[in-house]
């Protein structure tokens, strides 16, 4: 119980949100910034649950180069299954170089033992351009 514990916030203080080997979607918010989400916001994000979504560590850290890649490939090692939504995209604010990004992040975590465990959470997020593209650069929250 101690380990599945440890593990579950391993995960989600590691990777900031979590995935499915299962699948994962990301869904935008119609009403988000005046009515249109960035489409290379939403893609990097649906990159970022991709990338959880196959337990690919090195995946997650192309789009989040911040992350500890060693303690997420631990974390993941660990689990049989990592199952997130990302849904209710909306971009508070942003310009060219930077956006903050609110979502509402709905995950289930299937260890190798133990029990699967749900949450649902709002994070928001820190993005910043990299050459043409988004990548996470923080959570808030």
């Amino acid at each position: 119980m101690r380990t599945m514990r440890a593990l579950w916030l391993a995960a989600i203080a590691v990777a900031g949100l979590v995935a499915s080997g299962q699948g994962a979607a990301v869904r935008a918010d119609a009403q988000a910034a005046g009515g249109q989400t960035d489409g290379a916001i939403r893609e990097v994000l649906r990159q970022y649950a991709d990338a959880l979504a196959h337990l690919d560590a090195d995946a997650v850290k192309k789009v989040q180069p911040s992350i500890d890649v060693e303690n997420l490939r631990k974390a993941f090692r660990e689990m049989r299954a990592l199952n997130v939504t990302i849904g209710d995209v909306r971009v508070l604010a942003a310009d060219e170089a930077m956006a903050r990004v609110s979502c509402k992040v709905n995950q289930t975590l299937t260890p190798k033992a133990g029990s699967k465990q749900t949450t649902a959470v709002t994070r928001v997020m820190r993005l910043r351009r990299q050459v043409g593209s988004w990548i996470i650069e923080s959570f808030e929250r």
